[in-house]
């Protein structure tokens, strides 16, 4: 009987901790943890087998705060589906470091067993989808959090979810440089657009962080073309919207040039607010020009 208050208690304390993060209607929590871990397991590419060990095509181990949660999912959800609206609360704040999908990812018994150690995620390898990502924090900020989410369906057709949030100090975070840097060009060239920053201000800049990811960038492809836009909404007129962010795009271009960045293949647009997407504010996008 205490076996259950406390497990009842548990499950309430889990879900106040992840109020920013809304499991899927329906679903049913199975596992829930808070705990600081050390070495704790990294996955940041495809997981091999080779002479009967995992080895990751690249991993990390970090020493973390690390709550994870796991969700059993209402019939009808399939396993893109689940992954797909998870991982939706979080990517707009997100870097992605590693993503993967079906078999390209490795076997989910590894996932299940060996990484997790959830053996209930152990699944069809077709029907798996993985991604990690650093959320953007503030200039300052003491912590790094990275979200990982992983969806999986198992044989007899019900299908699990499995997150984690993990807190690390910022000292540790730029061992993920070289991820963010490789994810966010996977991102850009599959989706055709990338999400440079957020403008929380009518200010606008570049960090010297994106200043040197978008120099390499254009360094590493100069056969590409690109478009920098500036996405602007509010009350406004929209003509004073289109030219307001036409400037800005411009002058987001100037910092470029004067970076030293090769520019031939960029330009600048002002989309003011023409061109909403869910969920998105202002913003500065870097969209692939000829992209499919």
């Amino acid at each position: 009987m205490l076996t259950k208050i406390f497990t009842a208690i548990l499950l309430i304390c889990a879900s106040v901790s992840a109020a920013a993060l809304e499991p899927i209607n329906g679903s049913y929590q199975k596992h829930y943890s808070n705990e600081r871990k050390q070495n704790h397991w990294l996955i940041l590419g495809a997981i091999e087998r080779i002479k009967g060990a995992v080895k990751p095509e690249s991993e990390l181990r970090v020493d973390a705060k690390v709550r994870s949660w796991l969700w059993q999912m209402p019939v009808g959800v399939s396993s893109e589906q689940a992954f797909t609206q998870i991982k939706s609360q979080l990517v707009l704040d997100a870097s992605v470091l590693f993503a993967c999908a079906g078999r390209s990812c490795g076997q989910s018994n590894d996932y299940a067993n060996q990484v997790f150690q959830q053996a209930i995620l152990y699944g069809r390898d077709s029907e798996q989808y993985y991604w990690l990502g650093l959320e953007r924090s503030s200039a300052g900020s003491k912590t790094k959090t990275l979200w990982l989410v992983y969806s999986i369906q198992r044989s007899n057709k019900k299908v699990y979810v499995y997150v984690e949030r993990i807190d690390l100090p910022s000292s540790q975070a730029g061992l993920f440089d070289e991820y963010v840097n490789k994810g966010e060009q996977q991102t850009l060239f599959k989706q055709g657009y990338l999400t440079v920053t957020q403008l929380p201000s009518e200010q606008v800049s570049l960090s010297q962080s994106k200043l040197d990811w978008l120099k390499q960038l254009l360094h590493d492809q100069p056969n590409k073309k690109f478009a920098l836009v500036v996405h602007r909404y509010g009350g406004q007129d929209q003509q004073v919207l289109l030219d307001q962010s036409g400037r800005q795009a411009q002058a987001l271009l100037d910092q470029l040039a004067e970076a030293g960045a090769f520019i031939k293949n960029i330009y600048s647009h002002g989309a003011g607010a023409m061109l909403p997407r869910p969920g998105a504010g202002d913003r500065v996008e870097l969209v692939l020009l000829g992209a499919p």
